[in-house]
């Protein structure tokens, strides 16, 4: 095969395209006027229209929301690299993103409304911290505590920093609760199962 070829198959394979897919997605979902049929709603949940829980992960308020989130997705894509490979992608944001509105449906009757990236966010940082156990101990704990820490502060109501208010709507922090939980039980489960957690080694392919 031609080496030019080669060379193209190569960087194609090497993108991040889950991220890029996931990022197009909520633009899509951004530019059309789809939000009502997509966010979470309580009400029309439970009368069986089962796919806002996972289409509200792809929803957002208004543009510095939406905004906000990509960058966020893209510091993931950035900062864990090739530790979270496409399928642990794909497998994550998946898990995380039923588990956040799944959770809020069962766990929390009083949250009617819902929608945005962030939970799944807190999802793709604890799983992708738990993947880098193995190879950069230190950074991944340390950055667990932390966020462990503000999501506790933000479930206590302590003023922990970057808690304040970043937009003119109320933060749904049990999303975020959510989201990290799950990541991190996939993430820890992904590892047993697969051998190689505390192995001293972490394979980065799927």
């Amino acid at each position: 095969m031609n080496s030019r070829v080669l060379f193209l198959l190569s960087m194609f394979r090497n993108l991040p395209l889950v991220p890029i897919s996931i990022s197009a997605l909520i633009v899509l979902v951004w530019l059309l006027p789809v939000d009502q049929w997509l966010e979470y709603h309580r009400a029309l949940i439970g009368q069986g229209q089962l796919w806002r829980l996972l289409t509200a992960n792809l929803a957002h308020i208004d543009g510095s929301h939406l905004l906000f989130n990509l960058a966020g997705l893209w510091l993931m894509a950035w900062w864990f690299g090739s530790a979270l490979s496409q399928l642990k992608w794909l497998v994550v944001t998946l898990a995380c993103g039923l588990a956040v509105t799944g959770g809020l449906f069962l766990f929390y009757p009083n949250i009617l409304w819902y929608k945005g990236f962030s939970g799944v966010l807190y999802g793709l940082f604890a799983a992708g911290s738990v993947f880098m156990i193995s190879t950069h101990r230190w950074l991944a704990l340390a950055g667990l505590a932390l966020v462990v820490i503000k999501l506790v502060g933000d479930a206590s109501g302590w003023p922990v920093v970057g808690s304040e208010p970043m937009h003119d709507f109320r933060v749904v922090h049990q999303a975020h609760h959510l989201g990290f939980i799950m990541g991190a039980l996939v993430a820890v489960l992904w590892s047993r199962v697969s051998g190689q957690f505390g192995s001293g080694f972490l394979r980065t392919e799927s």
